[in-house]
């Protein structure tokens, strides 16, 4: 640091800008990767323009993508045993065992849609439930959590909507979410809204990292939803104040 107390413009603070820019390639991003890839594999017009330029300049095969989405090759096909499958698979980034499940209920909910219109309806549910899950793996790093902005993650690809195909046109259109966030449908501006106040507001929460899907899922329950907000009235936020001084 410089002594007017500016950051040094050396190969250190280069280095972390080169991490904050490729920030999205590591840890439990890996999956949500592999997934969108295995996506663009399918229907390269599934995933955003700037998606389908960074998996075609990786020129990996359409075989070879699909493979690493589901997987290692040596992986038991039956464990571990989810209790319910389907939240579970959402929790884990399974979207092959949620697509056809999907499907099947746009289909019930809406008899008269037509083949492509439960196809976009699908690709669009899949999409919000990435996003949902990449604010459940990264959101705390957009947590405000200094509030006097000296620090910060930078900006993170995953937590962008557009990242999902989701742009301005989108926010208010509604999307069959199966429940998760509390909601049977939801507009992108709703999901949003609740995931940014769950996992980006002053205080961050992460718990992707618990091995256990029974612990995830009731963490999951009692922190999301329309209704899982705290409003403190100005006489409650007093009494706490006074309690702790």
């Amino acid at each position: 640091m410089a002594d007017d107390g500016s950051p040094v413009n050396g190969p250190r603070s280069t280095g972390n800008a080169a991490m904050l820019e490729t920030a999205f390639l590591y840890g439990g991003s890996a999956h949500w990767l592999e997934q969108m890839q295995a996506a663009y594999a399918k229907d390269p017009n599934s995933v955003p323009e700037s998606w389908r330029a960074f998996f075609a300049e990786l020129g990996d095969e359409a075989a070879s993508a699909t493979q690493n989405a589901k997987g290692a090759s040596w992986k038991r096909k039956d464990w571990p045993r989810p209790a319910v499958s389907e939240q579970i698979a959402a929790f884990d980034g399974d979207w092959a065992l949620i697509e056809p499940k999907l499907e099947k209920k746009i289909k019930s909910a809406s008899p008269g849609m037509a083949a492509e219109e439960v196809t976009r309806a699908v690709t669009d549910s899949i999409k919000a439930l990435m996003m949902i899950r990449a604010y459940r793996i990264r959101g705390h790093l957009a947590a405000q959590l200094d509030p006097l902005g000296l620090s910060g993650f930078g900006d993170q690809p995953e937590l962008d909507p557009a990242s999902y195909g989701f742009g301005p046109a989108d926010m208010d259109r509604s999307i069959y979410i199966d429940g998760y966030l509390g909601l049977e449908r939801a507009t992108p501006a709703q999901m949003l809204d609740i995931l940014r106040r769950t996992y980006c507001s002053t205080l961050g929460i992460e718990f992707m990292h618990i091995s256990d899907p029974e612990e995830k899922a009731w963490l999951q329950e009692r922190i999301e939803g329309p209704d899982k907000g705290v409003a403190f009235t100005r006489e409650g936020k007093l009494a706490i104040l006074r309690k702790l001084i």
